[in-house]
């Protein structure tokens, strides 16, 4: 979607939220294609661990794949929860 607004009108700067509980792994070939349109698009990554420290660990794929990441334990904690929409 942020490639066809940026094809069809221009619109760069798109935000993205990745949220996940577990770890993921990708190829280097999928993580040149990501960066290639991160870079042409200019959008931004947030990632959210839930409940998944690793996830959100120095090195991890998803701290290679997002501009900020933050993780969290418990969304009902009310100052996590209004960090996390403080930041995206």
């Amino acid at each position: 979607m942020v490639a066809e607004e940026f094809d069809d009108v221009g619109r760069m700067r798109g935000d993205i939220v990745m949220i996940t509980d577990e770890e993921c792994d990708v190829t280097e070939e999928w993580m040149r294609g990501w960066n290639h349109a991160k870079h042409r698009l200019g959008f931004r990554v947030f990632g959210v661990a839930v409940g998944a420290p690793p996830a959100a660990a120095a090195g991890s794929v998803l701290d290679a794949l997002c501009d900020n990441l933050r993780s969290i334990d418990d969304l009902t904690d009310v100052h996590a929860a209004a960090d996390l929409f403080r930041v995206i």
